[in-house]
């Protein structure tokens, strides 16, 4: 029985979403850090690079990684234990421990709490397909890193019930409301539910919207030392949360500064 890392890598065909990701060329970089990563770490790879639905424009990919995690792994026969699913605009520095083993069997997840005014708009604005349920923002999480056991498999079943039958009420708010995709509904169901998340690695395991808080930068008064600070003290490397046109640039500079570790 293994852990699984399910990273999601899927190229899509859609010229619009090739230009605005711009031909999806960083995930080659986040690959090469999570596979190596795996292999170090005795965990088993998963690359989903192909949706259970072939219409990527309507069902989105975000919302289906959640329909086929478990189907996929098992078809693969797979023996699993956890499984991390994460996303392909994420690197994982080499020497990060092996963060399943600093979890328990409840959902691992990360509180999202770097843009209120983002979230807040989000949750208002797919509220009214929960009866207006009152929603505590402190409890929102971010999905690009959730790591589920057998027990979550019931809740991505009710989860994917919701998405097909209300449908016709989340395709539109996908564009009117464009605060993600997922996330509001995901983030709604999991209160509603009663589902446990526990957050317990630490905040060096997620750094997100690293540009906001000035990961980037560098220690100028140590001229001998320009090493990023994300690289000096983060594990996980979460390139979103700003102009999506600055990724494959931003993750192609921390892979030719940090590949020889992975070699």
């Amino acid at each position: 029985m293994k852990d699984v890392v399910f990273w999601i890598g899927v190229k899509s065909t859609d010229p619009l979403l090739i230009e605005k990701h711009g031909n999806f060329s960083y995930l080659d970089y986040s690959k090469n850090t999570w596979k190596w990563w795996c292999e170090k770490n005795n965990v088993e790879f998963f690359e989903y690079n192909k949706p259970g639905l072939e219409d990527t424009g309507k069902h989105k990919v975000t919302w289906q990684r959640w329909f086929d995690v478990f189907t996929q792994i098992e078809e693969a026969g797979i023996d699993y234990r956890k499984i991390l699913l994460t996303d392909g605009s994420i690197m994982i520095k080499w020497d990060t421990p092996n963060f399943f083993e600093l979890t328990s069997d409840e959902l691992t997840a990360f509180r999202s709490l770097e843009n209120i005014k983002w979230i807040d708009e989000g949750i208002r604005g797919y509220t009214e397909l929960f009866n207006f349920y009152p929603f505590d923002l402190k409890k929102y999480m971010t999905c690009g890193f959730q790591i589920f056991t057998k027990k979550h498999k019931q809740f991505l079943k009710e989860l994917r019930e919701f998405y097909f039958e209300n449908l016709d009420h989340i395709l539109p708010l996908q564009k009117k409301v464009s605060r993600g995709t997922d996330q509001p509904v995901y983030n709604h169901l999991l209160l509603i539910k009663n589902v446990t998340v526990e957050q317990t690695l630490p905040a060096s395991y997620w750094l997100m919207h690293m540009n906001r808080f000035g990961w980037f930068g560098h220690n100028w008064q140590l001229q001998e030392d320009k090493t990023p600070y994300f690289i000096k003290y983060g594990y996980i490397w979460v390139f979103s949360g700003f102009d999506r046109r600055h990724r494959e640039t931003l993750m192609k500079q921390t892979w030719d500064i940090t590949k020889g570790y992975y070699e």
